[in-house]
């Protein structure tokens, strides 16, 4: 394993709590904007549908939770997870309504992509 210095420990553990939170955050934006978007469909008379849409507002909330959850392990994949997470939710805040709640969410996701790109040489460990 690579040994590293006590200031860029440090560094690496600051950006990991900042993700941590920053992915926190995410996951409770996703709970309010699917249930106000749902809610919307259902006034609307929208019954399957709302569920659907209830059903991937779920899943990308549980996807931040996991990611929040996972980030303290030292692994390959888990840098590789959390990475593809947030680019998937960075796409699929640009593909929303422009409401303010998607900007809020898509500004935080470019804030947590920039904290967790650095972190790429503490995740990957030496033969």
């Amino acid at each position: 394993m690579k040994k590293t210095k006590k200031r860029t420990r440090e560094t690496y553990l600051s950006r990991i709590l900042v993700a941590r939170i920053l992915f926190s955050i995410n996951s409770f934006l996703w709970l309010v904007m699917g249930g106000l978007f749902v809610y919307k469909m259902i006034e609307d008379g929208n019954g399957w549908s709302s569920a659907l849409v209830a059903f991937f507002f779920l899943v990308m909330a549980l996807s931040m939770l996991i990611a929040a959850r996972i980030i303290d392990q030292r692994e390959l994949w888990v840098y590789v997870t959390c990475i593809v997470i947030a680019v998937l939710n960075v796409l699929l805040t640009f593909v929303g309504f422009p409401d303010v709640l998607y900007i809020i969410v898509g500004l935080l996701d470019l804030f947590l992509l920039a904290n967790l790109i650095p972190l790429k040489s503490h995740y990957v460990k030496e033969s």
